[in-house]
């Protein structure tokens, strides 16, 4: 059974890109991750650059929350309620919906790092089946990531 279509399928993951900017409020976080978690299909595919620290390719049952785990840790800290802000613009064609986003953080020395992605999301019935994110430049995301961490070691 095939649900929907192009709209239908932005709906979704508008939906998915509105809990990723409100991740941080604690409030109601069970249901919001249940929600979170039932737009993916029980078999999906998360691909994300392999040298970025969240890197690799998340599939199984736990996919979505491994996932969710090291993108999570290896932002932790640097991402205001603004730079949560992905600024995201969405396109359907069919079954597979295309988001132009922006990956933004700030260091604890007040260094800022905004920078365009593209996300490509295959749906199949109503659910996210494959996600992929594409960084622009993933030696510059690396390279904030390290600087920042840095920072954060030597406060420590």
């Amino acid at each position: 059974m095939r649900r929907g279509g192009c709209a239908a399928n932005i709906a979704v993951v508008r939906r998915l890109f509105e809990a990723i900017e409100t991740r941080g409020d604690p409030k109601d976080f069970a249901a919001r991750w249940a929600a979170y978690v039932e737009m993916y299909d029980p078999d999906v595919v998360i691909h994300e650059a392999f040298g970025l620290p969240c890197g690799g390719d998340y599939s199984g049952d736990d996919a979505v929350a491994r996932h969710a785990q090291a993108f999570n840790a290896a932002w932790q800290g640097l991402q205001s309620i603004n730079d949560r802000s992905l600024e995201p613009r969405f396109l359907a064609d069919g079954d597979h919906v295309i988001v132009l986003w922006r990956q933004k953080g700030t260091s604890a020395d007040g260094e800022v790092f905004d920078m365009p992605a593209v996300s490509v999301y295959q749906m199949k019935d109503g659910r996210i089946i494959d996600a992929r994110m594409f960084h622009f430049d993933t030696a510059a995301v690396i390279g904030f990531l390290k600087r920042a961490s840095r920072l954060v070691s030597a406060e420590s």
